[in-house]
């Protein structure tokens, strides 16, 4: 055995444990970086002899060490997990950004909302029923019935914003899936180059799996990883990516809330139209909201207003007026005409500028009666009424708005507790950096007390006198 043996084993020490400290050193300064996933050399002994011959012998030790691999510390099974979560977890925080839209736009429980508008609508019919000959009682009603009208309207101009914003949103996120997209796809091409060429990916699969995560908090994407180190993405059972080969998507469909029925949103794959398949993920939401959440809304609120509409209407059209035919000052009662117009909360609107033309009477003859506006009072306390009906509007969006609200409070620590699982198995721990990087210097201190150990046995050896 060569007595230089010693100086080669432990120079291979030396560079093994230089290299574990330097990526010792590159784990420490990416603790902060999100999605970096911690690294670790792996060191194997060199062996003596791999071909023997056949009458040789050796009494060789071992050649010392040698790095066969970096490792990078990442569990695809987890981060299946992690993006299954997450997409999850975007759905319901989106949902919940909704509803919470939905209900600043109806504006209840409020003092001054619809609920207390209309109750102060019925209540000036009263006025005019116990002080029919008042015209300053029917005034206020008039004024009262406006109010109403208006709040109705704000109210729908609110949901038709709300609907044009969500859908300009769901433009901005698609685009942003078709992005992230042909950035995986640009990364599987780069780490398929770099694996043919035996370069290091580590860093590239962490950036191409930090764009992956951010396909399945939009769409809900599952990746599936391939023996070349590409990564395919899946769609609703669709590939979205596959190698360097991308599918776009596109958002079509009304841009107006009043235009679903005949141009429903949806989301396609641009080559050929067919539906993209997001059941979850931002993007989910987002058409959630605009083919169900928010038109349910909408036709929640003109039923409410078609239902007013109608029920007053009808019992004004049964009474009789207080105005007159000029020269006469004398009345000359004519039956009620319609006290609303329109059809929806879009569209409702006061018919009467007159106060004399309100029809309090239920008859001809005593013009100066309140009958029939004590029977208009009445309808607010009907279970088929505007105001039954707008309250069970209110506490429907309510009930939904508190169960999106708990499942995304339940999915947030769902969501917490499989990524911080992924950080507990991938994320870079400070403390065990430091006890490797202590391990590794007192390796390297002892390699170079071996190399100054058999230096100084050479040089006694070959400065040995005679």
């Amino acid at each position: 055995m060569s007595t230089f043996q010693g100086l080669n084993t432990a120079l291979s020490a030396l560079y093994a444990q230089r290299r574990a400290l330097d990526l010792t050193g590159q784990n420490i300064a990416n603790a902060n970086t999100e999605g970096y996933s911690r690294q670790r050399v792996e060191l194997s002994p060199v062996q003596s002899l791999t071909q023997p011959a056949y009458w040789s012998k050796s009494e060789a030790i071992g050649d010392g060490v040698k790095i066969t691999d970096v490792t990078r510390l990442h569990d695809e099974f987890i981060s299946n997990r992690t993006r299954t979560e997450r997409g999850l977890n975007a759905y319901l925080q989106a949902q919940n950004g909704v509803y919470n839209n939905v209900e600043q736009a109806i504006g209840e429980p409020s003092d001054n909302g619809l609920q207390a508008q209309l109750s102060d609508y019925w209540s000036a019919w009263s006025d005019v029923a116990n002080r029919p000959g008042d015209m300053s009682a029917r005034t206020q009603l008039l004024s009262r019935a406006n109010t109403v009208t208006q709040t109705m309207g704000t109210t729908r101009q609110n949901l038709d914003n709300l609907f044009g914003a969500t859908r300009e949103a769901l433009d901005a996120d698609v685009s942003v899936v078709n992005q992230t997209s042909v950035g995986v796809a640009d990364l599987n091409a780069r780490i398929k180059l770099a694996r043919n060429a035996n370069m290091p990916t580590n860093e590239l699969s962490d950036q191409r799996d930090q764009l992956v995560m951010k396909l399945s908090e939009l769409t809900g994407a599952a990746g599936r990883l391939n023996e070349d180190g590409s990564m395919d993405v899946a769609l609703g059972g669709n590939l979205l990516v596959q190698g360097d080969s991308v599918r776009n998507l596109r958002a079509v469909g009304s841009t107006t809330v009043d235009g679903i029925g005949v141009a429903p949103v949806q989301v396609q794959f641009a080559d050929n139209g067919s539906s993209a398949g997001v059941t979850t993920g931002k993007v989910a939401s987002g058409l959630e909201a605009l083919t169900k959440t928010i038109p349910d809304t909408v036709a929640g609120l003109d039923s409410v207003a078609a239902t007013l509409i109608q029920n007053v209407n009808d019992q004004h059209a049964k009474g009789y007026d207080v105005s007159t035919t000029p020269p006469s000052t004398t009345p000359s009662p004519q039956p009620g005409g319609a006290f609303f117009t329109g059809t929806s909360a879009k569209d409702i609107r006061v018919a009467i500028t007159d106060p004399t033309k309100i029809a309090a009477s239920s008859t001809p003859t005593t013009p100066y009666q309140g009958d029939n506006a004590n029977a208009m009072a009445a309808i607010a306390q009907s279970p088929q009424g505007a105001d039954t009906q707008y309250r069970n509007f209110v506490v429907d969006i309510g009930i939904q708005a508190q169960t999106v609200n708990r499942r995304a409070q339940s999915q947030q620590v769902i969501s917490d507790d499989v990524t911080s699982a992924e950080q507990a198995e991938s994320g870079v721990s400070l403390d065990e950096e430091m006890t490797n990087m202590l391990m590794y210097q007192r390796a390297y201190e002892a390699a170079a007390k071996v190399v100054s150990t058999v230096d100084t046995t050479l040089d006694t050896l070959i400065n040995m006198k005679r």
